[in-house]
């Protein structure tokens, strides 16, 4: 399912995304794309870009809150409540991307969600259960990872999950 933001979701992404900014830096933890060369601001578009967009493809409300949270301190609930599920949902650029969910994130959400694209265009791939996400064969150093092939389509998931 291919969601493109609009204008006005463009903006709300772009200012829930500086405010998470704000947080990190204020929080001490101001960071840069591990894996690349965004900036922290880059990374919480993205990031929030993918949840808006899943959020809108399930027509649920996503987190708005700015503030920092920690999945080790049990501080983080997902980035949404999909038919009674905290869904975390991770955001890829590139479109074969698999899901990499960090070890940390053990208990933090009931599903996991995969969103790939580039802001403002997002393709939402699929979700997996947090019980088939942790799981020795999937662990890669400190993350877990789930090809895409092993993701179900919203549709199917929901049917199945619940």
């Amino acid at each position: 399912m291919i969601i493109t933001l609009t204008e006005s979701q463009q903006k709300i992404v772009n200012f829930v995304a500086q405010c998470r900014e704000a947080a990190n830096i204020a929080n001490g933890s101001h960071r840069k794309g591990a894996a690349s060369d965004m900036t922290g601001f880059q990374i919480d578009q993205q990031g929030f870009g993918g949840e808006l967009a899943f959020c809108i493809a399930m027509n649920v409300c996503p987190d708005f809150t700015v503030q920092c949270r920690s999945a080790a301190k049990g501080e983080d609930n997902g980035d949404c409540v999909v038919q009674g599920l905290r869904i975390d949902v991770k955001t890829s650029k590139k479109a074969t991307s698999a899901l990499w969910v960090k070890a940390s994130k053990e208990g933090c959400a009931d599903a996991f969600a995969l969103v790939t694209g580039t802001f403002p265009t997002f393709t939402v791939v699929g979700l997996v259960m947090t019980g088939d996400v942790f799981q020795e064969a999937n662990k890669v150093g400190d993350c877990y990872v789930v090809n895409q092939n092993k993701l179900l389509p919203p549709d199917l998931f929901f049917l199945y999950a619940l």
